[in-house]
Parts: structure tokens; C-alpha cells; sequence
């Protein structure tokens, strides 16, 4: 599967997927928390995993755009 890729998908295919695993555990760190001391105020860190998933989002959606936008150019498509 990684034999035909590129190094930069291979490097971004490696972050998203920290990004995505360190997510996974404050998520559910921030879930049993919530069962195991209610009262404890876990906004912060809710709106710190929404800003970290908003980055990521955009920052690929942009790779994924720009790589298109540098295909098109390759081939003659871009106008």
C-alpha cells in the first residue's frame, strides 16, 4: 500500500493519524472524567479537541485541494 506513494502523503497519512489517536484519548479521557467526577468543568478541553479537529480539517482539506489545483496544472487543465 505504501510502496507507490509519495514521502508527503506518507508523512501526512502518519500525522493525521497521531492527531487522531492523541483525539481519541483526550476524548476519552474527557468522557471518564465526566463519569467519574461530574462536577468537574471540562469545557476547556472540549473547546481545545474542537479547535485541534477544525485545524486538522482545514489543514487537509487544503493539502488535498492544493495537490489537485497542482495536478490540473501539470496536466494543462488549470485555467
Amino acid at each position: 500500500m505504501s510502496k507507490n506513494r509519495q514521502t508527503i502523503d506518507i508523512v501526512v497519512i502518519m500525522l493525521t493519524a497521531m492527531i487522531g489517536l492523541v483525539l481519541l484519548i483526550t476524548i476519552g479521557g474527557i468522557i471518564l472524567l465526566k463519569f467519574t467526577r461530574p462536577e468537574v468543568n471540562t469545557e476547556e478541553a472540549g473547546g481545545a479537541v474542537r479547535d485541534i479537529v477544525t485545524t486538522v480539517v482545514g489543514a487537509l482539506v487544503g493539502f488535498i485541494g492544493g495537490r489537485a489545483q497542482g495536478r490540473m496544472e501539470a496536466n494543462g487543465n488549470a485555467k
